[in-house]
């Protein structure tokens, strides 16, 4: 089961996002992989994570993915490794059982 979160500024995805997440790993889901992608990530808070572990956090490097051409002549964005591995090397275990990947963070002004 795949679930994504959108919605406006401030309309509480990453409260929703968390909740869920936790609830599904709980129940005895297995494998729940929540993926924080915004640009000012507080999906660690709200998965459990004490303040001090969720700042230092790695986000995935850059040249995970990358772009291909398919037959069609679409542009495909894919991952430059296995799932697993990236999941393994990248993704934080949280005390609901949750396993946290971080997409990215805005490291200074205007760069997001």
């Amino acid at each position: 089961m795949k679930i994504a979160i959108a919605g406006k500024g401030g309309s509480g995805k990453t409260t929703v996002a968390g909740t869920l997440a936790r609830l599904l790993a709980r129940s005895d889901h297995q494998g729940v992989l929540a993926i924080d992608a915004d640009s000012n990530p507080n999906l660690a808070l709200t998965l459990g994570l004490p303040p001090e572990a969720s700042g230092a956090l790695a986000p995935l490097p850059r040249d995970i993915l990358h772009r291909e051409t398919a037959l069609s002549g679409a542009v495909e964005t894919r991952l430059s490794r296995p799932p697993d591995e990236v999941i393994n090397q990248y993704g934080v275990s949280t005390p609901d059982g949750v396993t946290l990947l971080l997409m990215g963070r805005v490291d200074h002004a205007a760069a997001g």
